[in-house]
């Protein structure tokens, strides 16, 4: 076996160079580093003024006391959780008309110019003979320019292209669904709020008149304990019942705040906005709220619009798509080329020229794969279906169980209504016996109080009561809301929401026939 080895002499012309580019080249690789840069507190407090400028701009403002359909459609149009997804969605929208643009041929243009600083000369030798002339020619020009216009198309990344679009036109629908759950949670959580803000702040004068009388009467038994007009322990005992009253009441004071705050975090008002709420008089608070729908017809209508149920087989779309590429790609390629050239060298006969041609290529190595590809595959698809599955048990489970937290309000608020009934004839009972002094002003004050914690206690109810009402419409998957709702203002969002209610209540909602269930035997 012979070794053949090629020994570099000291004066060999490239390792005078190599030498020299060394230093060049680790002076390049310092310049190429990257440190961190963390933000400034300049930066940081002027990228805050812009987002809090921006988180509360272009909102219209508050014109008089908000309803619970205006707090709906404030929650629609300016809540930046649903911004969010907006923009998500329009971000899906963009690259929908990317990958349509994906699909289309290739026309590629390029130019170039390059010089050398000798020319480009060589001898040949001859295969028989194996003489080498001793005449150097050349066929290029030190200076050469080129250009060519080139269009191609490709049948394979065409097919693919085209599946990608399918693919990208399911993740945009996907992300109008996602952005439909939110709506849906959105519109269930301001009703929560709306009653629980606009009850609390309905029985706000009561709660101040009789917390003012309290607090006189503590004041007043503190004086009398100081003057010894009363025993030590009776004095005691008294303003332990006053404080305990007091506590009480400053509990249901502090809760209008809390609502409040929470009903202005969904319709996006800065925090501490003042705003009044509609008044919602004892005659709003009276009927319980009936489900239009049974629940038989409740659970055919999840099935089919519930945004998760459908996000899933925009997701399961995707998953036999990507089944679909992937055996694509086994397939062999094709293509298409047409192209125009151009070229400055001078000793060329023709310096412009079309060609056109046709390609094909196929990796056979590939093909190997089709098994494992083809399991693959099925493996997708069919943990799609399970996931499918498995979600609209979940959707069915969350539908009875909204119902029956619905019924199970329902029976409390008759149950809160009638303690309230009682306590408040209670309280006129020991009015009038307190205006014959038959009765102390402790008595008095405990009577009103009791009668203002049962009328908070059948309010609070209420508010648990069209929460649960709003929460069957959200687990049916019954959207108030409008589907497109851009440029609209707010009356325009209020009247849609007013006739999807107006709907709902009337029955309007097209029930599928899903036909009946068969449990496994």
């Amino acid at each position: 076996m012979m070794t053949l080895t090629h020994r570099v002499s000291p004066t060999h012309p490239r390792r005078p160079a190599a030498l020299a580019a060394a230093p060049l080249l680790a002076l390049l690789l310092s310049g190429c580093a990257v440190t961190p840069e963390p933000l400034t507190l300049e930066q940081q407090v002027t990228q805050a003024a812009a987002d809090r400028a921006a988180m509360f701009a272009e909102q219209q403002p508050l014109a008089g006391p908000v309803s619970l359909e205006e707090a709906m459609a404030r929650a629609v149009a300016y809540n930046l959780q649903h911004r969010q997804f907006l923009l998500e969605r329009a971000l899906e929208d963009r690259l929908l008309d990317g990958a349509s643009l994906d699909m289309l041929p290739k026309l590629a243009a390029r130019a170039g110019l390059r010089t050398r600083s000798n020319v480009s000369a060589s001898v040949s030798e001859s295969v028989t003979t194996g003489r080498v002339s001793l005449e150097a020619s050349t066929s290029q020009d030190r200076n050469l320019g080129n250009a060519d216009l080139q269009l191609s198309w490709n049948v394979l990344d065409f097919g693919l292209s085209y599946f990608g679009a399918k693919a990208q036109a399911n993740k945009l629908l996907a992300a109008e669904e996602r952005r439909r759950r939110v709506v849906l949670n959105l519109l269930e959580q301001v009703r929560a709020a709306w009653w629980e803000a606009a009850t609390a702040e309905r029985l706000r004068p009561q709660v101040q008149a009789v917390l003012a009388e309290a607090r006189d009467a503590l004041a007043k038994a503190s004086e009398a304990e100081q003057q010894r007009l009363l025993a030590p322990l009776d004095a005691l005992r008294y303003q332990k019942s006053l404080l305990e009253v007091v506590q009480q009441l400053e509990a249901l004071d502090a809760e209008l705040a809390i609502a409040r705050a929470q009903l202005a975090s969904l319709m996006n008002l800065p925090p501490g906005s003042a705003f009044a709420i509609a008044p919602a008089g004892d005659a709003a608070v009276s009927q319980v709220p009936k489900i239009a729908l049974p629940l038989d017809d409740l659970e055919a209508v999840a099935m089919v619009r519930r945004p998760e149920l459908r996000e899933e087989a925009y997701v399961a779309r995707n998953v036999a798509i990507e089944s679909r590429m992937a055996l694509l790609r086994l397939l062999p390629g094709a293509t298409l080329f047409a192209g125009l050239n151009a070229d400055s060298n001078s000793f060329l006969v023709n310096n412009e020229w079309a060609d056109a041609g046709l390609q094909v290529s196929w990796n056979l190595v590939g093909l190997a794969t089709l098994p494992q590809t083809l399991k693959t595959a099925d493996a997708k698809e069919q943990a799609a279906e399970g996931r499918r599955q498995a979600l609209r048990m979940a959707v069915l489970t969350q539908v009875h169980l909204a119902y029956r937290r619905y019924e199970r309000s329902a029976t409390l608020y008759q149950r809160f209504q009638a303690l309230q009934e009682v306590e408040r004839r209670i309280n006129e009972q020991t009015a009038k016996a307190a205006e014959n002094d038959a009765q102390t002003t402790l008595e008095r004050i405990r009577s009103g109080a009791a009668a203002v914690l049962a009328t908070r206690a059948r309010d609070r109810s209420w508010a648990e009561l069209q929460a649960a009402f709003g929460a069957v419409h959200q687990a049916a998957g019954l959207d108030l809301a409008p589907t497109d709702f851009a440029g609209q203002d707010l009356p325009q969002i209020i009247a849609a929401l007013a006739r999807s209610a107006q709907d709902l209540a009337a029955r309007r909602v097209e029930v599928p026939d899903l036909g009946p269930a068969k449990p496994a035997q």
